[in-house]
């Protein structure tokens, strides 16, 4: 195996505004990308998982051509897309999903909570970057073993999911039907094989 094309070759940290300058430069062909509030810049090797205020770990892939005024475009990167997606909701506190909400719930919303004005913690973005020499047929792969990698670090770190990734958590009802009856069926198993 060739891990060192799993690492990443650069991790790319600037306040979450600046966005629209990033996105299009460095993370064209794909990123994994990590929202983080921070008193201060993270230093340029830490992983977003190293912090416990990474509220949202995600991944995107390719670009495309963004129609603009109804007749001139530009190619955008899709990176820029979902940081426009989750602007939105972050600034106004309108619209978004559930990981929207669960930010907004513990952090707020608007420019001066997003710019640390109200917590003293503003929101970094933080992007992975492939090495040039990946392919691009495997951009999106790698994007999502490094959201992953994330994912999976972090919970490990702190013993829980980012505010935003709670959709990862086990669903799993102790109390339900089904988990009696394979609590029960596990204990016939091992005493058909061990008894």
């Amino acid at each position: 195996m060739n891990i060192d094309k799993i690492e990443p070759y650069i991790i790319y940290w600037d306040y979450f505004t600046n966005y629209p300058k990033n996105c299009d430069n460095i993370a064209m062909r794909g990123a994994t990308y990590a929202l983080v509030f921070n008193k201060t810049k993270p230093d340029k090797f830490k992983l977003p998982c190293e912090y416990e205020q990474c509220v949202y770990i995600g991944k995107s892939a390719g670009y495309y051509y963004d129609k603009q005024n109804g007749y001139k475009g530009k190619v955008r990167s899709h990176v820029h897309k979902r940081m426009t997606n989750h602007h939105k909701p972050l600034i106004t506190g309108e619209g978004g999903d559930s990981s929207h909400k669960a930010i907004i719930e513990e952090y707020g919303y608007g420019e001066a909570a997003i710019n640390g004005i109200v917590t003293g913690l503003p929101l970094w973005l933080c992007l992975l970057i492939p090495r040039p020499d990946v392919p691009d047929e495997t951009i999106s792969r790698w994007t999502l073993t490094q959201e992953q990698i994330q994912l999976y670090q972090y919970e490990i770190n702190f013993g829980h999911c980012t505010l935003g990734n709670m959709d990862t958590k086990e669903n799993k009802d102790p109390e339900s039907y089904s988990s009696y009856r394979m609590s029960d069926l596990k204990e016939t198993n091992l005493e058909v094989l061990f008894g």
